[in-house]
């Protein structure tokens, strides 16, 4: 288990790194039995695949100039240094300003028959020369260069952990996610890396094995580790902590690795300037991977008071129905406790007032408090001072309950729509600085604007100007994929993680929303509501906890308040200038 003990001054910046203890002892014993039989098992598999690398050598040659094998310096157990061995898949010029490089989809740089090599993962054969040396084992981290090692360490919490075992040919990342490409992907492997370390057996490597063998094949990743049980959503993986370190600290790894890591850093730059990005992606390729998280946002509300439920159930019977709300919410305070994260709630009126308790406890948790209004009623049902009466009500119930005045606002079913944009200069004039209303989405019959920016934004208004954090949207042809709500129960987890992903490589933070009632899979159904309605309410309840641990545990997320903070931070840093939209430009 990883335990911060001891401490190294590091040479060339006089950081002080804290660094993991060592390996418990039943994890070091079955790692020295397992190097052993890794030796024996990679000198066989050596001599039985020499006459296909021969082959490979001699057609890598034959198709592109330069040789068939090359070597690179990488970083092994402990720190130490070593030469790996791979078939040469790109062009001899790849890197011919001696600047790191990552390879990236569709590469120019990669020749046909290295495109092949690598789809089959074939490039990797001569790796078994560095298991058969005892450089590497079949099984376990990949093993990364000495100069991108060093940034990602200043970037990554507990980056060094993963060197506290040899370096892997394969491994429970590599055979679950693509190559890297950014600072993220980095931070997903290294939690499936630290999972290998921790929970490693005979098995679990044979599983791997196996599954690499049928990938050499050209059998689909995603089919064999879902025939393996290797699939990153079947397994049970743990975020490494983070310390609240200055950013340009080096992060934590294990005792010895400290004077092998040392050892290459003094032969480096000081200045990470080695990165080029003319063919591929460089590591600081989107600057949300270093400082911006994603939102986390929560609609306290109750299961009955769903817009698609208000045919059937009226506001006068709410009190007559069985509420489970503080349950429910209880439930989803303790997995952001577990998860170590803070989220904005958007809490009823009507929620507040019954359950003053509840609203104490989510400000006591750390979590941000804002408004959801009262009645849970559609914005363009209503009139201008129906609506300003239902948000003063809503203000009143939250302040009474945790003393606190909440500036920060997200409409029922994001009803906040071309013919209601008036709402706006409402918030304003009632001192509301930020709204979540405005959903950038077509075709949907409650809500949304085809036309609406997806970025962080202002809205200039007659009373002032107010902050836009629109929810999410992540467009993947034909389909629009909302991140959050009964999308995330309908989707696989892999769509709504690819969906944050894809938020963020436009430049922008994502935002995931859900419901207390969503992790409630007893909760009474409501009859004669309509199939649709039904099947949009229901669906994917059973699993929708499980799907948010996950979903936690792999993206970083935040409050509302600090997310806006950090992007308007790294937008005013840039050169671009963010754009402000008017009221009037906005309802025309």
């Amino acid at each position: 288990m990883i335990d911060t003990s001891q401490t190294f001054e590091f040479v060339e910046s006089s950081y002080d790194i804290e660094f993991a203890t060592d390996l418990d002892q039943d994890q070091a014993a079955f790692f020295r039995r397992k190097y052993v039989l890794d030796r024996l098992s990679g000198t066989v598999l050596l001599i039985a695949t020499s006459p296909l690398v021969l082959l490979l050598i001699l057609l890598v040659k034959v198709t592109s100039r330069g040789p068939g094998l090359y070597r690179q310096e990488r970083v092994g157990l402990n720190g130490s240094h070593f030469h790996i061995l791979k078939l040469r898949s790109m062009r001899i010029d790849a890197e011919k300003g001696g600047k790191a490089v990552w390879c990236v989809k569709n590469d120019p740089r990669v020749t046909p028959l290295g495109r092949l090599l690598r789809k089959l993962h074939l490039d990797e054969l001569p790796q078994l020369v560095n298991v058969a040396r005892g450089e590497m084992s079949l099984v376990g981290p990949r093993p990364e260069r000495p100069v991108i090692c060093k940034e990602l360490a200043r970037q990554i919490p507990n980056y060094f952990n993963r060197n506290c075992v040899r370096p892997g040919v394969t491994g429970l990342a590599q055979i679950n996610l693509p190559p890297d490409e950014t600072v993220d992907d980095v931070r997903r492997k290294q939690i499936l890396d630290l999972q290998y370390i921790e929970e490693v057996d005979s098995w679990l490597d044979l599983r791997i094995l196996f599954a690499t063998a049928l990938r050499m094949f050209g059998v689909r990743g995603e089919t064999v580790t879902r025939w393996m049980r290797l699939c990153r959503l079947h397994l049970v993986a743990h975020i490494p902590s983070s310390d609240d370190r200055q950013p340009d600290t080096p992060e934590p790894c294990y005792p010895n690795v400290a004077t092998r890591v040392a050892e290459s850093w003094n032969k480096m730059p000081t200045r990470v300037d080695r990165f080029d990005s003319s063919h591929g992606t460089p590591l600081n390729l989107n600057p949300l991977s270093q400082v911006v998280s994603n939102a986390f946002t929560v609609d306290v509300e109750d299961y009955f008071q769903v817009t698609a439920f208000s045919n059937r159930v009226s506001r006068k019977n709410w009190d007559k129905m069985e509420c489970r709300v503080e349950d429910n919410t209880d439930k989803l305070l303790s997995i952001c406790d577990h998860c170590e994260v803070r989220g904005t709630f958007y809490i009823l009126g009507w929620v507040a007032d019954r359950y003053p308790d509840l609203v104490r406890r989510i400000a006591d948790a750390g979590h941000e408090i804002a408004s959801h209004g009262y009645w849970h009623q559609l914005v363009y049902d209503l009139t201008p001072e129906e609506f300003a009466e239902d948000i003063s009500n809503s203000r009143e119930a939250i302040a009474n309950a945790c003393d606190v005045v909440v500036d920060s606002y997200r409409a029922p079913s994001f009803s906040i729509v071309e013919d209601s944009l008036w709402a706006l200069d409402i918030l304003v004039e009632h001192g509301f600085t930020t709204d979540s209303s405005i959903f950038p989405i077509r075709g949907h019959h409650r809500y949304g604007m085809k036309s609406a920016r997806k970025d962080i934004h202002k809205i200039q208004t007659e009373n002032g100007s107010i902050n836009e954090f629109p929810p999410s949207l992540w467009n993947r042809w034909p389909l629009q994929v909302p991140v959050g709500g009964g999308y995330f129960r309908l989707f696989p987890l892999s769509v709504t993680s690819r969906a944050i992903e894809g938020v963020r490589s436009q430049g922008r933070p994502a935002m995931f929303y859900i419901h207390p009632w969503e992790l409630d899979p007893q909760q009474p159904r409501v009859k004669n509501a309509g199939r649709a309605n039904q099947f949009r309410h229901y669906v994917g309840l059973r699993n929708t906890e499980d799907r948010l641990r996950r979903l936690l545990m792999s993206h970083p997320f935040d409050q509302v308040s600090t997310v806006m903070a950090e992007y308007t931070a790294l937008k005013t840093a840039s050169p671009a200038t963010p754009r402000e939209t008017t009221f009037a430009a906005a309802t025309s």
